[in-house]
């Protein structure tokens, strides 16, 4: 007998709670009828889906009640084999992989689930929506497992930070939809309660001749006269006046109908889906049941997650994924809308989605050439968070959005940053896309996508922080059009670093005519504003722009504008370069401001730890200057500030978020107060128009950069100010400096290390800038040892040069506790441009912090990653938990100082945690850990330290050589010694030296102090030392007349008469070589042999 498939309609959202719908490859094991396991999986939607193997051969039941390998007949329907799944080769058996429904029966699939379009949207999905939630047991089942406080915190709870349906729609939508779930029958205190149906569960999984012959041919037979008798048990419990069908069509908004128990293995109708009940009518309170949501109780799909997605349909919500018979399928938007792939907790939908089905957002404006600030999609606010810009076809055009993965409702994202779209509004979303005359209607470009190929959807965003910051005909992603028509116009650039906002520039594409970067920075010194920019290689002299009006033309890449010659106030500046009669387009603009001005703190505060929760100050000017926002995106008090030119007028306005009671400002200058809000309502709040009293600016833009262990720093003043203070850690280093520069060439030693810049003005200090943290990775010198001696009357001190060590450490030295335990793998990791090393330098020992008694291996490795690198040492050492740091030999271990070091960490037989802490520093190479095969920052777990680890090595060959400074009683004796002796003939009764080691002139270590007692009395012998000499020769002898140098070719070179019996003759000027010292006495001539080195 010809053994025919029972073809079934299977929905499976993915159990491992990533992936709704579609999903891919979700494993499954399955019983056939003699009992044995089969392991294959699911892969499809919620309209199709089909189990296959691994390789993609098809399976399917057939009427014996056997899941067996499926081929397709002359009609192109999935029909069953003989061949019984996991006992043949499908390959070996000529059976083709990936055998599927037909897109035009995929169709009807989708057309029998169909639900009526959300019609007024702008009211129905506003204000409080009320949903029913009721509960279903088959016959003869026991109670529900899940407590009534579980569904309540699943539907209803409403803190901040609660991932219920009611947060996530509260939050997507900024508080325009709350969403209230009505639980029936009514709960026996924490007891789930459910109507107990007349049929057992087999009644309602799909017949099968040998398996189930008691069940279903027809879903929808055997579903609605189910759900009507579900409806007609509970309907008296809901109050009459619960308004449940709030745009009067005579339906039910939504009902959710949850069935206790699992999906199951092979079923349609035991699976979450959303439909509308035809054929039964069902009614509460006279209005009818229409669409709803079905779900499972403890099926793992019953989550937050698949609520809010079917939700989202019951909203006016399409899907945004194709079928496609491929299974390397398209996906339009990927993980980054629910619509397409919801994540645990479900991620917010895309704006575009928001404002088009949602209407949560008013409208999305549309932008020409410019720098733009976007807000995150999820910020509460709910505005600033998407721009269009309008393509060369009339019915598609791109979209600009953020997507903040802090977020709560975002921490599933792949990534964050800027996600660019194209939106063509001639579909309905992108389920039916065919590729031909159904396209997308949402599409989110990604590296490597195309019209046909899927790309790596999870790298879509853009950032500064990956190096991606561009996107136009040349980059990957590139714009097109659907129907793959390239874009060679359209270009976004400069995309910044992610923070609470993103900024972008939309502009024409780059010629190599354009100058960029124009950097702006008011010198009061010199009383200019100096402007520079990246040069053009073909511009034969460039344009000024101040205000918007060309004021200079200059042939140099930098001008400086003489502030005296034009009104104080606030300005703006751009540049464009020229070549003939073609001028580029312009540099990006700098805002300055010339004159009195006065800075203005904003203290912003909340009633809780998660600001303004959308609720913001604008402030406008009377002079053109740009409108500024000030909110609070989390925490409970925040500062900003705000520069207003002499004499204008700053209008604040509040716009209202979701709880203005919790919030509050002061406004001051210069510390005291000029405002403080009251009760806060929406619209105009005060004015304030600044004065002749000064204030200073805070710098901006400050940057660090490291250079042979110094910091070098610079800054820039968009206002006029007097002079700076630099600080690092917090402590003043450096007052009175007058440029927007400063190097730290006292930097004590190895770490990490905070600077920050305060400008100075008429005594009115400014806040600090930004922090900056660099580390540096310093060379210590062990301690100068030296001695001193008393020969006749004088004094001969001598020393050896101190050992130089290069010192990678990042830690500051203070303990905190031990984090970890054996099976951590931990390292920090010292970059080479920070090694003042060569390639003669060796490692010497490490040194670790012991705060656990345990087995520690160390790997070192010598590249750009660790275990792709070479690793070059690998050794073991015992710590018996002393508190205190432990040193392990390396011996002189040679590395490559040209490439990066990695000190990795590893305990065994710790009964404690092993890795030992201290608060973290600030550069993320202090504490690396390893996730499965990757190394990432220990802060992306929230371990918020530093590894107590570090590693020594010497100078190496080609360190500069010292000098040396010798103190004579605290004072200066001499200076710039390179030799390492020296005589002091001067010194009588009881003295004391200091010997000073110096590289380039900065003091690298001291010797102690040298104390002697030199005889007053007494005869000396005649002393010329040292012999050889390298720069000072001594000359000690009786009756000294004359002095002569004189080479082997007998010229005089040196000739000096002497006026006391000890002098110093500097040898530096001469050559190296042998020459004859003459000295002529009152009785004798005396000649000695001089080597000079």
């Amino acid at each position: 007998m010809r053994i025919k498939s029972l073809l079934i309609a299977i929905m499976l959202f993915c159990v491992t709670a990533v992936f709704a719908a579609p999903f891919q490859n979700v494993e499954k094991i399955l019983t056939q009828p003699d009992g044995t396991k089969l392991y294959c999986f699911a892969s499809g939607d919620e309209f199709y889906s089909r189990l296959h193997d691994a390789e993609g051969f098809t399976i399917v039941q057939a009427e014996n009640g056997y899941f067996v390998y499926a081929t397709s007949d002359s009609r192109g329907a999935v029909t069953a084999t003989t061949y019984v799944a996991g006992k043949v080769d499908p390959k070996a058996l000529g059976l083709k992989p990936n055998i599927m429904i037909s897109q035009e029966d995929y169709q009807k699939r989708r057309k029998m689930m169909e639900v009526p379009e959300v019609k007024d949207a702008k009211n129905l999905n506003h204000g409080v929506y009320n949903n029913l939630v009721i509960f279903i047991k088959f016959k003869g089942d026991g109670e529900f497992k899940t407590t009534q406080t579980e569904i309540d915190s699943m539907f209803n709870y409403d803190g901040y930070y609660d991932i219920s349906m009611n947060n996530y729609f509260k939050k997507a939508t900024y508080n325009q939809l709350s969403m209230k779930s009505y639980c029936y029958p009514i709960a026996d205190g924490d007891r789930v309660l459910a109507y107990e149906d007349i049929y057992p569960r087999n009644y309602y999984q799909p017949y099968n001749p040998t398996t189930n012959p008691d069940g279903y041919t027809n879903q929808a037979d055997r579903e609605f006269p189910l759900l009507k008798r579900a409806v007609e048990f509970v309907a008296d419990q809901v109050p009459a006046d619960l308004d449940i069908d709030r745009n009067d069509d005579g339906f039910i908004d939504n009902v959710i109908f949850v069935v206790k128990g699992n999906v199951g293995d092979w079923s349609d109708l035991l699976w979450p889906h959303m439909w509308s009940m035809y054929g039964e009518e069902a009614y509460i309170n006279g209005k009818r049941v229409g669409t709803f949501n079905f779900q499972l109780e403890t099926s793992s799909y019953f989550s937050v997650s698949t609520l809010c997605h079917e939700m989202s349909h019951s909203l006016g919500f399409p899907d945004l994924y194709h079928y496609n018979s491929s299974t390397d399928h398209l996906s339009p938007t990927g993980p980054w809308d629910l619509m397409c792939s919801n994540s645990q907790p479900p991620q917010h939908s895309g704006t575009y989605m928001k404002y088009e089905y949602g209407t949560w957002i008013e409208e999305i404006p549309e932008i020409g050439y410019g720098t733009y600030t976007l807000e995150a999609n999820s910020w509460e606010g709910g505005r600033r968070n998407c721009y269009k810009i309008q393509s060369s076809h009339p019915d598609q055009y791109y979209l600009v959005e953020y997507r903040n993965k802090s977020n709560m409702f975002e921490k599933g994202l792949p990534t964050g940053g800027l996600l660019i779209y194209r939106i063509d509004t001639r579909f309905r979303g992108c389920a039916d896309h065919n590729g031909n005359d159904i396209l997308d209607e949402v599409y989110i470009f990604r590296p490597g996508g195309s019209h046909n190929k899927d790309g790596n959807i999870n790298s879509a965003a853009f950032s500064k922080d990956y190096d991606r910051v561009t996107f136009n005909y040349e980059t990957d992603p590139y714009p097109f059009l659907n129907k793959s028509t390239l874009d060679l116009e359209f270009n976004i650039t400069d995309i910044s670093l992610m923070g609470d906002q993103i900024t972008f520039t939309y502009r024409p594409l780059e010629t190599d005519l354009d100058p960029s970067n124009l950097v702006a920075n008011v010198n009061s010194k010199d009383g200019v504003v100096e402007l520079t920019w990246d040069a053009s290689e073909r511009a034969q002299y460039y344009n000024i722009y101040r205000d918007g009006v060309a004021v200079a033309q200059v042939e140099e890449n930098y001008f400086n504008d003489e502030y005296e010659s034009f009104e104080k106030g606030y300005h703006k500046y751009y540049v464009t370069a020229q070549d003939g009669d073609e001028e580029s387009y312009r540099t990006n603009e700098e805002s300055i401001i010339t004159g009195n001005y006065s800075e203005y703190t904003i203290e912003m505060f909340a009633d809780n730890n998660h600001g303004w929760q959308g609720a913001e100050i604008n402030v406008s000017f009377d002079n053109g200057m740009d409108e500024v926002y000030f909110t609070m995106y989390s925490a409970d008090e925040v500062k900003k500030t705000i520069l207003v030119p002499e004499g204008v007028k700053a209008t604040l306005e509040w716009v209202a978020g979701w709880d203005d009671s919790e919030c509050s400002f002061i406004v001051t200058k210069n510390g005291e107060q000029v405002y403080a809000s009251s009760e806060l309502n929406e619209g105009f709040l005060t004015e304030i128009i600044a004065t002749d009293e000064n204030s200073s600016f805070k710098p901006i833009d400050l940057v660090a950069a490291v250079n042979q262990g110094d910091v070098e720093l610079s800054w820039r003043v968009m206002a006029e100010v007097d002079m700076f203070t630099v600080l690092r850690n917090g402590e003043v280093i450096a007052e009175n400096v007058t440029d927007c520069n400063y190097v730290d060439d006292e930097v004590p030693m190895s770490g990490v290390y905070s600077y920050t810049v305060k400008s100075v003005t008429e005594g009115c200090e400014s806040l600090p800038s930004g922090e900056y943290i660099v580390s540096v990775m310093k060379n210590y010198y062990d301690t100068l040892q030296a001695s001193a001696s008393v020969v006749e009357r004088a004094v001969k001190i001598d020393w050896s040069a101190p050992e130089s060590k290069g010192v990678f450490r990042y830690d500051d030295g203070k303990y905190v506790e031990n984090i970890g335990s054996n099976t951590y793998n931990w390292a920090i990791v010292v970059p080479s441009e920070l090694m003042l090393c060569d390639s003669s330098s060796k490692l010497s020992h490490l040194e670790m912090y012991d705060a656990c008694e345990a087995t520690y291996t160390f790997k070192i490795y010598n590249g750009e990653k660790a275990h792709d690198s070479v690793l070059i040492f690998t050794g073991s050492l015992e710590t018996y938990n002393t508190n205190d740091f432990v040193r392990f030999e390396l011996g002189e271990l040679p590395f490559n100082p040209d490439k990066d070091l990695w000190i990795v960490a590893k305990s065994t037989g710790a009964s404690t945690p092993s890795v030992p802490c201290c608060r973290y520093v600030g550069d993320p190479n202090s504490a690396m850990i390893k996730a499965g095969s990757k190394w990432v920052s220990a802060l992306e777990y929230g371990m918020e330290y530093s590894w107590m680890l570090r590693a020594y090595a010497t100078a190496g060959e080609n360190e500069e050589e010292l000098t040396y400074n010798i103190y004579k009683n605290e004072e200066l004796l001499v200076s710039g010694l390179s030799d390492l002796t020296y005589t002091d003939d001067d010194a009588e009764g009881d003295v004391c030296y200091k010997v000073e080691a110096l590289l380039n002139g900065k003091s690298m270590s001291q010797s102690d102090t040298l104390c002697v007692n030199v005889p007053t009395e007494g005869l000396k012998k005649d002393l010329i030392f040292p012999n050889p000499v390298k720069d000072h020769l001594t000359v000690i002898v009786d009756d000294v007349l004359n002095v002569k140098i004189i080479n082997v070719t007998g010229a005089v070179l040196f000739e000096q008469n002497a006026s006391s019996d000890s002098f110093v003759i500097d040898m530096r000027p001469f050559e190296s070589g042998t020459y004859i010292l003459q000295l002529t006495t009152e009785t004798k001539v005396i000649t000695e042999k001089i080597i000079v080195q």
